[in-house]
């Protein structure tokens, strides 16, 4: 079906559906493996899922095309599935297919241009559902994130509205932002690392001098965003586009349609924070359980810092939705008019400024300059409608307060000394004063958390349940390898671990760390970790019967038998220190 969208037509929409049918094959996959050991008896007894409508678009698998053995190893699996889909779809066009999948694609797909040339009728607030985020056990507390869901079609034409907006805007956007920003062939593809290079290069171009550092974070920032600001930093986008000559005007009117449509139909007051009165047992929370005494709640920022009435009055006040596809672009859209400010503050000065989404740094060698840049900042987001983490003096007989507070500064940043800290972070990185890396302790914390929670997953329905196995504990334990493996550096084989591509792994994103004391051993810590979930998990499973007769029945007594060293290619260590260096991410 033609359009006249700049944005939208059935083969964008096609490659829509072909990453959202890739991504509920994932879904489906580790769903598969999480029941993939239970008994065939329970299996049985629970009902089949309603089958998802993304599977009658496409042929079976069996039928999709083939790419070469070159271009398979070259892909991680999601990659590699799209194209073979692409690959299906573009050849079905070709040849004018009449197959039933294919006329469905093709329907479904003008359906949704369809929907998106219309311009008409309400958009619904999208589905909230919540993650839970942290537990206060001392104020006897559940803190949960709220993530917003689309329906398939809306979700299509918000996604492929935020790449073509993305593409218009990007060049607007100063290079000091980060976050969510087009792809470049002479960068990292994830763009986080990006500012981590930029913070370590400016600290190793000044290692002999003394730097003064400030750090800014949002409270609540997707949550608060006000919807005055963001149609108004919009509008003056859309009109420096249109002078250029990049958008004319019955563009903006369809793109300024569905933009509006997107802001207008989410509040977080009336679509998330109402959640907080339903009562812990409600199954809004989710299937776990909450301990007697406990509540649960969606954490909003202190009412001293937001008029809540005057929320309420206001339809459509503040927020956007977390997890929905142009919410990125709004925060860009919004700050990029600060980082307008701060530059222009900023001028010739050598002073680093770095933005990622909400979090900041300042670094310069003047604390003065560092302290009129900050503070200029600081102005300048409150004017935005943004709240701050307040701004707590630092005292260095309390290094604890140092790691916990968001928003500290101007202070020193140079060898251990008094009023001097040796460390700094930003996006799940620490920095030491001479430009060595390591890994954030929350997000080391969280990644050992999250070993034990694989093996959780598979074992406990067998402890708590009564369930019996399906296969024989050497199945299990060897599964278990395998998704502890893939979770960590990817999926990872004798044949490709020199130049493993799998970006989708959390080691890649620690990819450019350095080797050094810290990172070292953080990495040899959680390959110990891992080894020793495994070495449980071996334990575990030998107090559980299994239905096969294969079953491990006995395991020998010594207790250095349990820690099985995988080998370096499969490790943290050897994957960052010995392999990643040779495989390319830009």
């Amino acid at each position: 079906m033609p359009s006249n969208y700049v944005f939208i037509d059935r083969d964008k929409v096609v490659m829509m559906l072909i990453k959202y049918r890739c991504k509920l094959a994932d879904c489906k996959s580790k769903e598969n493996q999480k029941r993939e050991f239970l008994n065939t008896d329970s299996l049985s007894k629970r009902k089949k899922a309603k089958r998802n409508e993304l599977y009658d678009m496409f042929p079976s698998r069996k039928h999709w095309c083939n790419i070469g053995e070159k271009n398979r190893n070259a892909l991680d699996t999601s990659a590699r599935n799209e194209r073979r889909l692409k690959l299906t779809y573009l050849k079905a066009k070709k040849n004018n297919s009449q197959e039933d999948w294919y006329l469905l694609l093709c329907k479904k797909a003008d359906a949704v241009v369809k929907v998106a040339i219309s311009n008409e009728g309400m958009i619904p607030a999208p589905r909230v559902s919540v993650i839970e985020k942290k537990r206060k056990p001392q104020q006897k507390k559940i803190i949960y994130r709220p993530v917003c869901s689309f329906p398939l079609t809306l979700k299509i034409i918000f996604s492929l509205l935020n790449k073509y907006l993305t593409q218009l805007f990007d060049n607007y956007f100063y290079g000091c932002s980060y976050a969510f920003r087009m792809p470049s062939k002479d960068k990292h593809l994830l763009q986080h690392l990006n500012a981590v290079e930029a913070v370590r290069d400016y600290r190793c171009r000044h290692l002999n001098k003394s730097l003064y550092v400030a750090e800014c974070d949002m409270q609540k920032f997707y949550d608060t965003i006000s919807h005055r600001v963001i149609k108004t930093r919009f509008a003056l986008m859309l009109q420096w586009a249109k002078r250029q000559g990049k958008i004319n005007n019955k563009d903006i009117e369809r793109i300024g349609y569905w933009f509006w449509a997107y802001i207008d139909c989410f509040n977080f007051i009336e679509n998330v924070f109402g959640y907080n009165r339903k009562p812990p047992t409600d199954s809004f929370w989710g299937k776990e359980k909450c301990p007697d005494h406990f509540t649960r709640v969606i954490e909003w920022v202190d009412k001293k810092y937001l008029n809540y009435k005057l929320a309420r009055k206001r339809k459509g006040y503040v927020g956007v939705p977390q997890g929905g596809a142009l919410s990125g672009l709004i925060a860009n859209i919004v700050m990029h008019f600060v980082d307008n400010c701060v530059l222009r503050e900023i001028q010739k000065r050598d002073i680093l400024y770095c933005r990622f989404c909400d979090d900041m740094v300042l670094i310069g060698e003047n604390k003065d300059e560092v302290k009129t840049i900050f503070d200029c900042y600081y102005k300048t987001i409150r004017k935005s409608h943004l709240i701050p983490h307040l701004n707590k003096d630092i005292k260095i007989n309390k290094m604890k307060e140092f790691w916990e507070g968001k928003t500290r500064g101007p202070y020193e940043w140079g060898e251990k000394g008094h009023d001097v800290y040796p460390w700094i972070t930003f996006v799940g990185f620490d920095f030491n004063w001479k430009g060595i890396l390591r890994i954030r302790r929350p997000s080391f914390q969280k990644h050992i958390a999250k070993q034990t929670k694989i093996a959780n997953e598979i074992l406990l329905p067998y402890e708590r349940g009564g369930i019996k196995p399906r296969y024989c504990a050497a199945t299990i334990l060897n599964s278990l390898k395998s998704r502890l493996i893939a979770t960590s550096v990817g999926h990872v084989s004798l044949r490709n671990f020199r130049g493993n591509p799998n970006i989708r792994s959390w080691m890649s994103a620690f990819s450019i760390l350095d080797k050094n004391h810290w990172s070292s051993q953080q990495l040899r810590e959680l390959d110990k970790h891992r080894m020793v979930v495994i070495a449980r998990t071996k334990k575990r499973l030998a107090k559980i019967e299994c239905s096969s007769l294969s079953k491990l029945a006995s395991y020998d007594n010594d207790p250095d038998s349990f820690f099985i060293y995988m080998g370096c290619p499969y490790s943290y260590y050897g994957q960052c220190f010995n392999y990643y260096r040779d495989t390319p991410y830009i």
